[in-house]
């Protein structure tokens, strides 16, 4: 008899994890992600979103995916502040991101250091982001992750801003972006630099550089736009050796 009551255990034991088992399978069939919308994301592609936050096999069930973010949260990516996961069918997630608000890069030390609108350095790395210009003629003796720059004039981070809202406004991607010592702006296309001055917040200065750009191309020297104004006729484009 109690040789029987063993197997009979044993035989009750085999059960349940087969029928775990069996529920288990079905779980993951039944929510297994064969869509994933992306959307919110600018300096990764959907690919790259989904790479980085769909890191493991589990993160194909909707509901563990959805638990999991939910309880531990994503922040340890680069350029990334947030990332949030929402369920649209058992199928279907939306993973939506909030970038971290990236105006430009400079280098240093053999990195480049990315800061965000207030100068705040969000992420140092030897990786080359595309549409994110270089910025170059600010001086700083030491920089820390997760801090300011610590450069003279703070003012240059209002004005990096408002130039790199402008030249995506106007879809104008320049190699570099060059602040002389009063502040005054050259952007730099290849072979070629655009002088705009100290006044780089006129709509109508945007304008004419974007049609004049396609002319640029292959040219050397310096156009001169410091004080183009939309009733000015002729810019000067000076060449150089």
């Amino acid at each position: 008899m109690e040789k029987l009551r063993k197997y009979k255990k044993l035989w009750i034991a085999l059960i349940i994890c087969v029928v775990l088992l069996l529920l288990g399978v079905v779980f993951i069939q039944m929510c297994t992600i064969t869509k994933v919308k992306v959307i919110g994301n600018k300096h990764y592609t959907k690919k790259e979103i989904k790479e980085l936050v769909m890191s493991s096999r589990m993160d194909y069930n909707s509901v563990y995916f959805y638990w999991r973010v939910q309880r531990k949260g994503i922040t340890d990516i680069p350029f990334i502040d947030n990332v949030e996961v929402s369920i649209l069918d058992r199928h279907t997630v939306k993973i939506k991101v909030y970038e971290k608000d990236i105006i430009g890069y400079v280098k240093h030390l053999g990195y480049h250091l990315y800061f965000d609108k207030d100068g705040v350095v969000v992420e140092a790395t030897t990786k080359k982001m595309d549409n994110i210009p270089q910025v170059k003629g600010i001086h700083f003796d030491s920089v820390k992750l997760y801090e300011k720059l610590p450069v003279e004039k703070e003012d240059v981070f209002k004005k990096i801003l408002n130039l790199t809202k402008l030249l995506d406004k106007y879809e104008i991607e320049p190699d570099g972006i060059y602040f002389a010592k009063d502040l005054s702006v050259t952007l730099n296309f290849d072979q070629a630099n655009v002088m705009l001055g100290r006044d780089v917040e006129d709509d109508e200065k945007f304008v004419e550089l974007k049609q004049l750009l396609p002319d640029l191309e292959g040219m050397k020297g310096t156009l001169h736009m410091e004080n183009y104004d939309e009733d000015m006729k002729n810019i000067t484009f000076k060449k150089s050796e």
